[in-house]
């Protein structure tokens, strides 16, 4: 399933495990915090409700702040703080910076329930974003929101950290030994502004409270890096059966495009020399890699620009998309073979 709103970067977590999530451990009632007779869906739908109303009143509140301001006090008052609240968390403000390797780091909460977690909330105005460096200011850090919680965690003896200016919703890890940038993101703006109903239920399984450490001595224990831990052992179990994964494929595109009874051309191409066994090999790699690059934009939301339409989102999946085609392949009755205009649709999408 699409979910248009995440974003996963670098090995925080594997794609896959968004549409796995109601079969992994840790998804019962009671992991949630939750009495036996209560229901994680009921939950969620009830936190959707009331999210949608605090984004509401957040947006009308928007409408009086001064154009030229940042408005932090109203995005975490109005928004980030009702907004956790609903997942399950009690956020402290942090009146001092906290300190990693003889560094201040002017962190705004701390998850006071769920062993003192950082949550970095900026303003929903604010021009730097969560990616750029903010202006200077006397004994301000010189560095963007996003750098300045990833570079505490790396300094710091804690695991996960979360960072928001009220537009997105960032999970970081600790990530002192690698260069790319690694989190999880949830486009807030585009959640509650489209009606994500599935993507909030993602949020709300994956950032409940619930999930994060407990203490610092326990964060191995806690779902979320269980999660990180599994997509890294599914990650390696992919890669180990990739290359057979091609072979087949190769195989098996390879006999189909020969055995048709329209490729007569081909067929002559092969049998004269004219075309190769190397040259077909080369081709059916290209194609493959073409594929293998359609599944990965679409899987991630990156076929259209933020705010193109939904419909036309709509369109391309259910006309033009790879998605279409894997789910006809799982479902052979689906497929009319008197007709071939699947392929010539495919070379028109690529």
């Amino acid at each position: 399933m699409i979910y248009p709103s995440i974003r996963i970067e670098g090995a925080i977590l594997s794609p896959d495990i968004l549409d796995r999530l109601d079969d992994l451990a840790g998804q019962r009632p009671a992991d949630f915090g939750l009495d036996g007779t209560a229901k994680v869906k009921d939950e969620i739908a009830r936190a959707w409700a009331d999210a949608q109303d605090y984004w509401r009143i957040f947006q009308r509140k928007l409408e009086s702040v001064r154009s030229d301001s940042p408005a932090t006090t109203e995005t975490r008052q109005q928004w980030v703080l009702p907004l956790l609240g609903l997942l399950g968390y009690q956020l402290d403000f942090q009146a001092k910076s906290a300190e990693a390797n003889g560094k201040l780091y002017p962190l705004s909460h701390r998850v006071a329930n769920r062993g003192s977690t950082v949550v970095h909330v900026t303003g929903y105005r604010d021009p730097a974003g969560l990616d750029r460096k903010a202006e200077q200011r006397s004994g301000a850090l010189r560095m963007s929101a996003h750098a300045m919680v990833q570079e505490y965690l790396n300094l710091a003896d804690e695991l996960y950290g979360l960072v928001t200016n009220g537009r997105v919703l960032r999970l970081l890890r600790d990530s002192s030994r690698l260069i790319k940038l690694t989190y999880l993101e949830f486009d807030l703006d585009r959640i509650f502004s489209d009606g994500l109903f599935a993507d909030f239920a993602v949020l709300y399984r994956l950032l409940h409270a619930t999930r994060l450490p407990a203490n610092r001595d326990e964060a191995a224990q806690s779902w979320i890096e269980r999660y990180h831990q599994d997509s890294l052992d599914a990650g390696s179990r992919i890669r180990e059966g990739l290359s057979k994964a091609v072979e087949h494929a190769i195989k098996s595109l390879a006999n189909g495009f020969l055995q048709h009874k329209a490729n007569d051309d081909l067929r002559q191409q092969v049998e004269s020399g004219r075309l190769t066994a190397e040259d077909f090999y080369k081709h059916l790699l290209r194609l493959i890699y073409r594929l293998l690059f359609l599944m990965v934009i679409e899987e991630r939301g990156l076929v259209f620009p933020s705010g193109v339409q939904a419909k036309h989102r709509e369109i391309y999946e259910q006309f033009y998309s790879l998605m279409r085609l894997r789910r006809m392949s799982e479902k052979r009755h689906l497929a009319d073979r008197r007709h071939a205009d699947l392929w010539p649709a495919l070379l028109a999408t690529f």
